[in-house]
């Protein structure tokens, strides 16, 4: 009941437009230690994402206003991109918690999502698409890309034809860049290895058959109309899943094509023995995009499963073929949003239907004639076909036949769609001298908690200390839970136990500072004895450290025979 109060009370205030971050996190850093907080993480989970979001809009209440293509890019790449984060972690608390009935706070919690969307839909997407869409459409329209970012029908060639070792490429697609930076941090903290995050321009239309190609070796990409859809050629030759193999053979003979649902099911020898010999392995991942085809409100969980899959990939390359060098990658991004689109979100097609090529949500490729008012005319393959290619501005989707398929979208020039991420992986080996020399940059370990208040007297039964968590989490820093207690010294216990779950990630070391309250049991104290403040990390077998107290209280409770 304290928690359906609390929670019930601070949905409330944000359905009247009452969001304290800072409240938020206090509270749920309060609640989280104490029992029965399972039953309503869901929920307390939903409201720090928010917290989150509304810290994004403080920050950057100013809007969106870099100038130039390439440094909102790089913008996007540090930063914006986490709004993107906040917004899925927040809808997968809430999808999350429809599984168990909670009627008030049900009803509750969807007005709460109601504010994520007008934050990350009317004031995210909307700002930052719109100066995108501003800074990028020129160089769009004369070139198709954008000069000096790394471009994805580049990979094949900078990154894999003269690779020196045998290379791994995992290709997932609908990958968008947010999934990937989350990504990226876990693989660090799990792995031994050296991990980089990098990105590059998706190729127009930023669908599945035009990005699977850029990934693919070839001098030119272009277009054949067969059975009025659009076939994409690498050099002449199709590049649909069944050809793809045989175009990578054409540079490096031992090249093999993989499904990741297929890999997972082999038993390890079976696995092993198809990547014996084998120069360069792609490995086609498929959780999000198909997801996206059958539940679209479950596209963000399906995000949280990849993260885990794409895990388990890299796992089976390491431990069972002695893999080393990793990449991963996409086809493309995607944009999402959880609620119905307005009508003023969609775009008519009345104006070109009759040129149309092929067309989705977020692109049309037209035969060449007057450009639509409302679309941004991008450069399409170099124009060396006949037609030319369009895409709604900011988060715009133009209607079609199909009723479904709104909210999920992609082929656009959007960041999260075009913004395809590129996470390079390489192992370290126990006795490789790169890993000897540098073992405390690669291993992994909890992050420390350290006692930060300097008076070591207590002087109340009730009172509180502050605690500072040593490290960020992230990189190879990782979550750690700590049991606070104070012992006499016998090591008898003559406190509560405190939990305090080092999970900061702020840079800002005042952002991990936890202030814990204690309660002495009742009983006398002697001045002249020394007491002991236990920090205790669970489930590790390293000794505790221990920090001296001197307790003087003036009138123990037990002098007053109170709880004889």
């Amino acid at each position: 009941c304290v928690n359906t109060l609390i929670l019930s009370k601070l949905m409330t205030d944000i359905s009247n437009e009452i969001l304290e971050p800072e409240l938020i996190m206090s509270i749920t850093e309060k609640r989280r230690t104490m029992v029965l907080f399972e039953e309503y993480k869901d929920y307390f989970d939903g409201l720090v994402a928010l917290a989150h979001m509304q810290e994004f809009f403080k920050d950057n209440v100013a809007g969106f206003h870099v100038v130039g293509a390439k440094k909102v890019w790089e913008e996007y790449t540090k930063k914006y991109y986490k709004m993107d984060t906040y917004y899925r972690m927040f809808n997968v608390s809430y999808e999350n918690s429809k599984k168990t009935y909670n009627g008030t706070l049900q009803d509750l919690f969807t007005s709460v999502a109601d504010k994520a969307e007008r934050l990350y839909s009317n004031w995210y997407l909307e700002g930052l698409g719109h100066n995108w869409s501003e800074q990028v459409s020129t160089e769009l329209t004369d070139k198709g890309y954008v000069d000096g970012i790394p471009r994805q029908t580049d990979f094949y060639d900078s990154k894999i034809r003269h690779a020196d070792q045998k290379v791994y490429v995992i290709i997932s697609d609908a990958m968008r860049y947010e999934v990937a930076a989350t990504l990226s941090e876990q693989i660090s903290r799990d792995m031994q290895g050296k991990v980089n995050l990098s990105s590059m321009q998706g190729i127009f239309p930023t669908i599945t058959k035009f990005g699977m190609a850029a990934l693919l070796p070839h001098q030119e990409i272009n277009v054949e109309l067969k059975n009025d859809q659009l076939k994409v050629l690498n050099d002449g030759q199709y590049t649909d899943s069944t050809y793809r193999e045989k175009l990578l053979k054409t540079v490096k003979a031992e090249s093999l094509v993989l499904k990741a649902a297929d890999l997972v099911k082999m038993k390890r020898a079976e696995r092993s023995d198809l990547v014996k010999g084998k120069e360069v392995v792609y490995i086609y991942h498929d959780t999000i995009d198909e997801t996206s085809h059958t539940s679209e409100e479950k596209v963000f969980l399906a995000c949280q499963e990849t993260i885990e899959e794409i895990k388990n990939l890299v796992k089976i390359i390491v431990n069972d073929f002695g893999g080393v060098n990793i990449m991963i990658t996409s086809d493309h991004g995607f944009l999402y949003t959880a609620r119905p689109l307005t009508e003023d979100a969609k775009a008519d097609k009345s104006e070109f239907v009759s040129r149309i090529v092929e067309y989705g949500r977020r692109f049309a490729i037209l035969h060449k004639g007057e450009d639509p008012d409302y679309l941004i005319p991008v450069k399409f393959l170099n124009e060396e076909t006949d037609y030319k290619g369009y895409a709604p501005r900011n988060s715009i989707r133009i209607k079609t036949s199909a009723g479904s398929g709104m909210n999920f979208v992609h082929g656009g020039i959007s960041l999260q769609e075009m913004c395809v991420p590129l996470i390079t992986y390489k192992h370290l080996r126990n006795q490789s001298k790169e890993y000897l020399n540098h073992k405390e940059q690669y291993d992994t370990k909890p992050v420390e908690v350290n006692l930060l208040s300097a008076n070591h007297k207590i002087s109340n039964m009730l009172f509180s200390l502050n605690f500072y968590q040593k490290d960020a989490v992230g990189d190879n820093r990782e979550i750690a839970v700590y049991n606070l207690y104070f012992v006499d010294e016998t090591g008898k216990k003559i406190s509560d136990v405190q939990k305090l779950i080092a999970d900061k990630r702020g840079e800002n070391a005042q952002e991990r500072i936890f202030r814990i309250g204690f309660n002495l049991k009742s009983q006398a104290y002697d001045n002249k004895k020394t007491y002991y403040l236990v920090i205790e990390q669970e489930g590790s077998t390293d000794l505790p450290q221990r920090i001296e107290f001197q307790i003087d209280i003036a009138f123990a409770a037990d002098d007053f025979g109170f709880f004889g």
